[in-house]
C-alpha cells in the first residue's frame, strides 16, 4: 500500500465509523389524540384548519420566538392543549406580542397553561367531566356552543357560561386581548364532523376573528421515527464476508459454492449469453400458438419448434 492511499483510507473508515452511529429523523408521530392541527382523528383540529383556511389565512409556528412574522393587530394566536408550555422567556414575548395589540386564544382544560394564565390573573377550577350545551357572549352577539370535559374559569371577564358556570373569560392586556376557555376540545373533529358542526363553527369564526390565525404547535410530544445510516455502512463488510464465504472455502461444497456462484456471475454478464436470451425471447414471442384440433397427437410439431429453438440457444450459450 502506497503512503498516499493511507490517508484516503482512514478518512473512509472514519467516515463509515461515524455514519454506523448517526440517526436521521424520517417522520414525528403524535402521542396520543392531542388536539393539534396535524391530528385527523376525533381529538383533533384538522377539519377546523381545513375550514379556517376557507375564511382566514392559518399559519402554524413551532416557536413563540416566530411571533414578530405577524402584525399583532391582524393576528389571533391559538394555543390548544399543549402537553407542555413553551419557556418563560417565550411566554413573556407572547405576552408583549400580545400588548402591542395581539389575539390570545387559550384552550385547555388541563393545568398546563397555569403559569401564563397566573401572568394575566386568570385560574382554573373544578373539572366537569361529561357533555354539555353552553352560550357564549362575544361582542355583541350570543352563541350556542357545546363543551366537552371543560373546567370553570376564575378570574378576568366572564364570556362563556354552562348552567351559570363561566367556562370562559376575556383579559384586556394592553392594546390586545387574551381569552381563555375551559375546553381543549371544544373544535375538536369528532364536534365538526357531528351535527353540531354549524353551531360550534359559528362559534370559531367570532372567537378567531382575525384575518390571521397562527397555531402554536411546538408543545407537543411525539414519537420520532428514526432511520440509521449502518446498514449502508456495512455493505462493504457483507461484500467481503461473501467473497470469503465463496472463495476461501476448504470443503467440497464450497467448491460447489465457487461453480455455482461462477455461472452466476457469467450468466449475468456476459454479453453472448444476453444476446442469445434476447433471440430465444423474439423467437418464441413471434410464435403464435395453435389450438390443438381434436385427433392430432399430443406431440405436435409447435412442441417440436419449440425445442428446436430451445437446442440452438443452449448450444450458442455453451460455444
Amino acid at each position: 500500500m502506497t503512503p498516499a492511499r493511507v490517508p484516503v483510507l482512514s478518512l473512509i473508515a472514519l467516515w463509515l465509523v461515524l455514519l454506523s452511529t448517526a440517526q436521521i429523523p424520517l417522520f414525528q408521530s403524535l402521542v396520543g389524540d392531542p388536539p393539534s392541527i396535524y391530528n385527523r382523528g376525533d381529538g383533533g383540529f384538522s377539519e377546523l384548519v381545513s375550514i379556517a383556511t376557507v375564511y382566514r389565512r392559518v399559519k402554524v409556528v413551532a416557536s413563540l420566538d416566530d411571533l414578530w412574522q405577524y402584525d399583532p393587530s391582524s393576528s389571533v394566536l391559538v394555543l390548544s392543549g399543549p402537553d407542555f408550555l413553551p419557556s418563560e422567556r417565550e411566554v413573556l414575548q407572547a405576552l408583549r406580542w400580545v400588548e402591542r395589540g395581539g389575539k390570545l386564544v387559550v384552550l385547555d382544560e388541563y393545568e398546563t397553561p397555569g403559569p401564563l394564565l397566573a401572568r394575566i390573573g386568570v385560574s382554573v377550577g373544578p373539572l366537569h367531566d361529561g357533555i354539555s350545551t353552553g352560550e357564549c357572549h362575544l361582542g355583541s352577539h350570543r352563541y350556542p356552543a357545546v363543551f366537552n370535559v371543560y373546567r370553570r374559569i376564575e378570574g378576568g371577564t366572564p364570556v362563556c357560561w354552562v348552567d351559570g358556570v363561566p367556562v370562559a373569560a376575556a383579559v384586556t392586556l394592553g392594546r390586545g386581548s387574551v381569552v381563555v376557555v375551559g375546553d381543549s376540545s371544544i373544535f375538536i373533529n369528532e364536534l365538526m364532523r357531528s351535527g353540531y358542526r354549524q353551531v360550534q363553527l359559528l362559534l370559531a369564526l367570532a372567537l378567531l376573528d382575525r384575518d390571521t390565525v397562527v397555531f402554536y404547535e411546538g408543545g407537543r410530544r411525539g414519537s420520532v421515527a428514526v432511520f440509521s445510516p449502518q446498514v449502508l455502512a456495512k455493505v462493504p463488510y457483507y461484500v467481503g464476508r461473501f467473497a470469503s464465504y465463496v472463495l476461501l472455502g476448504d470443503s467440497p461444497v464450497d467448491a460447489v459454492r465457487v461453480v455455482v456462484a461462477g455461472v452466476l456471475i457469467l450468466a449475468v454478464a456476459s454479453p453472448r449469453s444476453l444476446e442469445a436470451l434476447t433471440e430465444l425471447q423474439s423467437r418464441v414471442s413471434g410464435y403464435k400458438y395453435r389450438r390443438r384440433k381434436r385427433g392430432e397427437p399430443s406431440v405436435s410439431l409447435s412442441f417440436k419448434s419449440s425445442v428446436r429453438i430451445w437446442e440452438e440457444w443452449v448450444r450458442k450459450l455453451g460455444g
